[in-house]
C-alpha cells in the first residue's frame, strides 16, 4: 500500500473462523504513507474455542513528514490459537505512529507480539500499547521497542499483562534515546487481577469466575 501526500485512508478488516480449527491466517505488508496523509487499521477476530488457529500478521511502514498511523489487532471472542504479530515502522518529521494490541490466550495458546517504532525525525511522537491476558497453560511475550535518535521526538511504550491459572507472560520493554532532546518512557505490568477490584465485584454478588472475566474484559476494551 502507498498513499501519496494529503490522502487518507481507513481499513476495517474482520477476521471470522468460528468453526475452523486448522487455518493459517497470514499477512505481509509494506506501507508507504505521504507527507500529511493518514492511514488507519483495524484488524477484528472472532475465533472458535477449538484452537488451531495461526495468524501471522506483519507489517513494515514508512511514515513521512506530518503522516499518521494508528493500527489496532484485537481478539473480539474465542481462543488466538497462535498469533505472531511483527511489526517495524520509522517515523519522519512530525508524524504520529499508534500500535494497539488486545488479545486473551487459553489453553495452549501462544501469543508473539514484537512491535518496533523508530522516530527518526523531528517532533516525531510514537507510542506502543498491549494488553494480553492468559490463561490455563496459554504463554504470552510481548517485545516492544521504541527509538528517539531525533531532536523532540516522543515515544511511550505501555504494556499490561494479566495471567491466570498456569499461563507464563513475558514483557520486554525496550527504550533507546540518541539525542539530548528526545524522550521515551515506558511502562510495564505482569500479574494476576488486582485483588481489591476482585472483592469488590464480589461483593457486588459476583462469583470468583466472574469478577476474574469482567476484569478481563475491562483490561481488553480499555
Amino acid at each position: 500500500i502507498e498513499l501519496g501526500r494529503n490522502a487518507g485512508m481507513s481499513v476495517l478488516s474482520h477476521c471470522i473462523f468460528p468453526k475452523a480449527t486448522k487455518v493459517k491466517h497470514i499477512m505481509d505488508a509494506k506501507i508507504k504513507i505521504g507527507e500529511n496523509s493518514s492511514y488507519s487499521y483495524e484488524e477484528k477476530h472472532i475465533h472458535g474455542m477449538d484452537g488451531g488457529i495461526e495468524v501471522y500478521p506483519k507489517a513494515i511502514v514508512e511514515l513521512d513528514r506530518k503522516a499518521r498511523f494508528k493500527t489496532t489487532f484485537e481478539l473480539i471472542r474465542g481462543r488466538v490459537g497462535k498469533l505472531d504479530i511483527n511489526y517495524s515502522i520509522t517515523g519522519l518529521e512530525e508524524s504520529v505512529m499508534e500500535m494497539m494490541s488486545k488479545v486473551s490466550g487459553r489453553k495452549d495458546d501462544v501469543i508473539r507480539i514484537k512491535e518496533g517504532g523508530n522516530l527518526i525525525g523531528e517532533k516525531a511522537r510514537g507510542v506502543l500499547t498491549s494488553r494480553v491476558a492468559v490463561r490455563d497453560n496459554a504463554k504470552a511475550e510481548v517485545y516492544n521497542i521504541m527509538k528517539a535518535t531525533a531532536p523532540y521526538a516522543r515515544g511511550h511504550v505501555d504494556c499490561k499483562e494479566i495471567i491466570q491459572g498456569n499461563g507464563v507472560a513475558t514483557a520486554i520493554p525496550v527504550v533507546e534515546v540518541k539525542h539530548p532532546k528526545a524522550h521515551v518512557t515506558h511502562e510495564a505490568a505482569i500479574g494476576s487481577v488486582d485483588s481489591k477490584q476482585l472483592q469488590t465485584l464480589m461483593a457486588r454478588g459476583l462469583d470468583e469466575e466472574e469478577a476474574v472475566e469482567l476484569i478481563i474484559d475491562g483490561l481488553l476494551s480499555g
